[in-house]
């Protein structure tokens, strides 16, 4: 990539995060086709509601990028960064795949700081404040939401079964 180039916005990006926030959309909008909503909860514990606020937060954040796809800026090219392969990309989508693991077998909190703390690492955020502020921000933020204010329990963690 040409030094002249560094500054400048690649259209690539904006062309997956708009994708990415379509699918979302299409998703958002045929949810209750795909969830069964016909249990005695009340909607705010029904099974609607996680994928309702990630899929709205994933469409959401995708706005910016949609907003650069049709409005590009001057110089914006249609190329990746560094090398041409997005290897830092690739390693907090493999950390994704383990938090979803993560859930499963140490639980919300351990699992939301562990991927925040070293998803955060991997872009090389290291500042004190990154690495443990905005994890332990987040996974208060998560816990007060979802057992606090919504009485939303997760399943118990296979590892604090196996070690019962």
């Amino acid at each position: 990539m040409p030094e002249d180039r560094l500054g400048t916005e690649s259209r690539v990006h904006d062309l997956f995060g708009s994708l990415l926030g379509l699918f979302a959309l299409g998703l958002l909008v045929t949810l209750p086709w795909h969830v069964d909503t016909s249990g005695p909860d009340p909607f705010y514990k029904g099974p609607l509601i996680f994928p309702l606020l990630v899929l709205s937060l994933i469409f959401g954040a995708s706005l910016p990028s949609l907003w650069r796809l049709l409005r590009p800026a001057a110089g914006a090219g249609w190329y990746l960064d560094g090398q041409g392969l997005p290897l830092r990309s690739l390693r907090v989508l493999a950390l994704l795949v383990l938090f979803l693991a993560g859930l499963i077998f140490l639980g919300l909190e351990v699992s939301t700081w562990g991927f925040l703390f070293v998803a955060l690492w991997t872009v090389e955020q290291r500042s004190a404040w990154k690495l443990f502020g905005i994890p332990s921000l987040v996974t208060l933020s998560l816990y007060l939401l979802f057992k606090v204010f919504l009485d939303v329990w997760f399943p118990e963690p296979l590892l604090e079964t196996l070690l019962e």
